[in-house]
């Protein structure tokens, strides 16, 4: 669901647990009951996605912190250094691009 939310551009806990058809602090309970939190599933998702665009396309930077969520591009790459240890730059020049096309 915060994936889902994440692309539509409606990721709060608010508005996930509205999807579920709890209350906030019941969403934060059964989060924190797992051994997590919204803010680190949303960071976890964030940078799942940041890496599939990173890999998988070739969409700026500024585009691929917009689609996470991120207004600043500055602020996507401080978040992504944060997760990987290296800037998004970084992080795809070192990888080989996935082909959509078979080989």
């Amino acid at each position: 669901m915060v994936r889902a939310g994440l692309i539509v551009g409606q990721y709060s806990a608010d508005q996930t647990a509205a999807l579920f058809a709890i209350q906030r602090r019941t969403l934060s309970r059964r989060l924190r009951e797992e051994g997590t939190t919204f803010e680190a599933l949303l960071a976890e998702i964030r940078y799942e996605t940041a890496r599939q665009l990173l890999i998988d396309t070739r969409m700026p930077m500024h585009d691929i912190a917009a689609a996470i969520g991120y207004a600043e591009v500055s602020v996507f790459t401080r978040a992504f250094k944060r997760w990987s240890g290296t800037t998004p730059a970084a992080w795809r020049s070192s990888r080989p691009m996935r082909s959509s096309r078979p080989a």
